[in-house]
């Protein structure tokens, strides 16, 4: 088996030989350091007793360093790994070897007007297809050559584009992921992912995978023209609207948006920090509630991964894992014939003949006949690499 890299809790780690090796990254590094550093020659204006008396105490925390980190590789065919990482003020985006961790590294792009979140390599021109954060909530795809220090966009307006894949077979064929944006004053809509077809020498766009009731992502191609991605679904369960229930939602509709407001408020404050802002001292029940069902957010959606972790139990999984098993991973052939191959997927790589996965516990090989070999345990994998 090939090295074998994966994404989890912002780290990178290399599985190789039975083992795992947290991969270093130097520009992330230096780049924590210089913060380090510019915040200690600052602390003599803002901390101790001669700045509290002449009233110039500052409130500003620490450097925050709990938002640098890489957010996605690619490895090409002579063991190099492309890394992108997410900086205080824009993206890094750099070249290592795997083969020497510690050998220097080369910058390939620096820039402070986006963030990349997703990466793709065509091999044969030496180029990245990115979707890139181009403000807070838009997403794009753009080219980046790996010889030039410039960008061409391939898609825009008021969407989230993710997740590029090239064909292996033509690489001037681009599959990602889409969704809407719907931008009100207090809330953000996504409608349902779709998976895209880009053809890039003629400009031809098509949808390939659509449903309202589902999400479709990370398209992945193998060399035969199998279309590879996770379906789940878009809403939870609808119900049927009654005369009761239309009159319980009148009344109670008050109640509904105050916690509606606390809840996206809680949202984005545990998604950004951490922490729950229903978290308070003393006997709390929303934290025993929060601590027993660990509620997490796995690729923007909020999961109970012990509720899931004791549904998979109990129905038999060689390796259960805290991902829902409405999330499907789909095989779609040319002619458009989809297949489930496994359930509880969270994300995947190809191979050969061979799909690793992530179930949100462990990392599992899985080979053509469909049999299964646990690699190692690793909490929510959101990026596989081989």
């Amino acid at each position: 088996m090939s090295a074998l890299l994966y994404l989890s809790n912002n780290n990178v780690y290399l599985f190789d030989e039975n083992k795992t090796i947290t991969v270093p990254f130097q520009s992330i590094d230096q780049y924590k350091k210089n913060l380090v550093e510019i915040q200690q020659r600052k602390d003599w204006k803002t901390k101790g007793t001669g700045a509290q008396f002449m009233g110039m105490r500052s409130q500003e925390d620490e450097a925050d360093l709990n938002h640098i980190f890489p957010t996605d590789m690619i490895l090409t065919s002579d063991q190099k790994l492309i890394y992108s990482a997410c900086l205080q003020d824009g993206v890094s985006i750099n070249i290592k070897s795997l083969d020497n961790l510690q050998e220097t590294e080369g910058l390939i792009l620096r820039k402070n007007d986006f963030v990349v979140q997703d990466m793709a390599y065509d091999e044969s021109k030496r180029r990245l297809a990115l979707s890139v954060n181009t403000d807070h909530y838009e997403r794009h795809i753009c080219i980046l050559p790996l010889d030039a220090n410039r960008t061409q966009y391939l898609t825009e307006g008021e969407c989230q584009d993710s997740n590029p894949c090239f064909d292996p077979r033509d690489t001037m064929q681009l599959y990602y992921d889409s969704c809407g944006l719907g931008i009100g004053e207090h809330r953000i809509a996504f409608s349902p992912k779709e998976i895209c077809h880009l053809d890039m020498g003629t400009g031809e766009l098509e949808t390939i995978a659509s449903d309202p009731k589902f999400d479709f992502f990370k398209p992945k191609m193998d060399g035969l023209g199998n279309l590879y991605f996770i379906k789940r679904p878009y809403m939870r369960d609808g119900y049927t609207n009654s005369p009761v229930t239309t009159f319980k939602d009148i009344i109670f509709a008050p109640f509904k948006i105050i916690r509606a407001i606390v809840g996206w408020l809680d949202f984005f404050t545990q998604r950004y920090t951490g922490e729950s802002l229903k978290t308070t001292s003393g006997n709390n029940p929303a934290k025993s509630q929060q601590k027993s069902e660990e509620e997490l957010f796995v690729e923007g959606n909020l999961i109970k991964s012990q509720q899931n972790l004791e549904r998979n139990q109990k129905l038999g999984e060689k390796y259960p894992g805290t991902i829902p098993n409405s999330w499907e991973l789909i095989k779609m052939t040319p002619s458009g014939e989809m297949t489930t191959l496994k359930k509880g997927v969270m994300s995947f790589a190809l191979n050969g003949d061979s799909i690793f996965y992530s179930n949100g516990k462990y990392l599992i090989e899985m080979d053509a006949n469909l049999n299964e070999k646990s690699l190692v345990e690793a909490k929510l994998i959101s990026k596989i690499v081989c």
